[in-house]
């Protein structure tokens, strides 16, 4: 009789190539080869990896041409990790045309979903205003948000001021929800666009002119003035008050 023959273990290629990448002393080309065994396999991770190693030139040269193609393949089946930095190739336009709107998109996508630097970096797109409107409020609520999710990135100079405390804790406990991120983001975006074609509109007769002494100013441009103050420091936080590090 001849002794049972057991088969070793079968290694992982993503496990094996992302234990590569992350030790004390990385190894990006063997991590590249494990990596590209997973995508061949069909793991949508392994293609996603081995497309931001050739993005970042990590192990292999770099190509963003190829790197932006692999991401589209592996976001389209729903990786985080291929959402994520084909936002940032999209942003910063790597391996092709800049689409800084879709980079914000797949972003909020990956964001919503709890990546935490995806989260990080639509924080820094709303606070710069970088392909969208700037929502510094909003921003700094992810910001606080990315770091609870773990992020290591950091946003230099960050100040929450006093004034704006209650507000950016509010936003930051709404902004838990993943599902409701994409929608309240798109929702302040769009209240933003709409004020700022309202503050662009040339004035009607009379609207530029003090009132006259005696006489109260016509309600309804009081009330027009009075909401119009009111939304802007709801959007983008009061211009005064001590500031906090975050």
């Amino acid at each position: 009789m001849h002794p049972d023959v057991t088969e070793p273990p079968r290694l992982d290629p993503l496990r094996q190539g992302l234990a590569l990448l992350r030790a004390p002393e990385p190894d990006a080309e063997q991590a590249v080869y494990w990596f590209q065994l997973a995508a061949e396999d069909g793991d949508v991770e392994g293609l996603a990896l081995l497309a931001f190693c050739q993005l970042e030139g990590l192990g292999l040269p770099r190509e963003p041409v190829q790197a932006r193609e692999r991401l589209e393949r592996a976001a389209a089946e729903g990786s985080l990790t291929a959402k994520f930095n084909l936002g940032r190739a999209l942003v910063a336009g790597w391996g092709g045309e800049a689409d800084p709107a879709r980079g914000i998109a797949l972003y909020t996508a990956a964001a919503a979903a709890g990546h935490a630097d995806a989260t990080f970096n639509l924080a820094a797109c709303l606070d710069a205003g970088w392909g969208c409107l700037s929502d510094r409020l909003a921003a700094k609520a992810l910001f606080m948000r990315a770091r609870a999710l773990g992020s290591p990135l950091k946003a230099p100079g960050l100040r929450i001021r006093q004034r704006e405390l209650d507000a950016v804790r509010e936003l930051a406990r709404h902004f838990e929800n993943g599902e409701d991120l994409p929608r309240l983001v798109n929702d302040r975006q769009h209240k933003a666009a709409l004020m700022q074609d309202l503050v662009r509109r040339p004035r009607g007769p009379g609207l530029g002119l003090a009132p006259r002494q005696g006489r109260a100013t016509p309600a309804p441009l009081a009330s027009m003035l009075t909401g119009l103050r009111s939304a802007v420091t709801g959007l983008f936080g009061p211009r005064k008050g001590r500031s906090l590090a975050n």
